[in-house]
């Protein structure tokens, strides 16, 4: 995860600023090694059990818990080591709020954790990276400056 985008409501509410200090938190254990070392490996795990069919496989919903628990725990182990006093349930209650008014990347990852689609679109697109379907704009694309055209 390269950059990473991040816009959350901001006023000067001590509410509002402790979301925001958790939020800048959890965006530092996301783009941090361990957190995207796991990810891949579980990823890596699973992938293959998934199709890209309307119909989903009871299995999934297996594979979606492990995901909860796992992913989950590590952000929630890694933000009490940095804030002594969070709370995931406190948090949870706090984003599904704000859901309407969040974007940005890490929070389409917290998304995968109570979003099952959001969840399946993730590892679906794992899966066609990982069989290279994944369609690269980027080659055999030619850049050719105006100024070298006869126009």
């Amino acid at each position: 995860m390269d950059d990473i985008e991040v816009i959350s409501c901001s006023s000067s509410n001590g509410k509002d600023r402790e979301f925001d200090i958790i939020v800048g938190n959890i965006e530092d254990i996301i783009i941090g090694e361990k957190f995207e070392v796991l990810q891949k490996n579980f990823m890596d795990r699973y992938y293959h059990h998934f199709e890209d069919k309307e119909e989903n496989k009871l299995e999934y919903t297996t594979i979606f818990k492990t995901y909860q628990d796992e992913i989950e725990k590590f952000i929630e182990t890694e933000l009490q080591q940095r804030m002594p006093l969070f709370s995931m349930n406190n948090f949870v209650k706090q984003l599904t709020l704000r859901r309407s008014d969040l974007e940005g990347e890490v929070f389409d990852v917290l998304l995968t954790f109570s979003d099952f689609l959001e969840f399946k679109n993730l590892m679906l697109d794992y899966k066609k990276e990982k069989e290279g379907f994944n369609i690269q704009l980027s080659m055999g694309l030619v850049v050719t400056s105006l100024s070298n055209m006869n126009i």
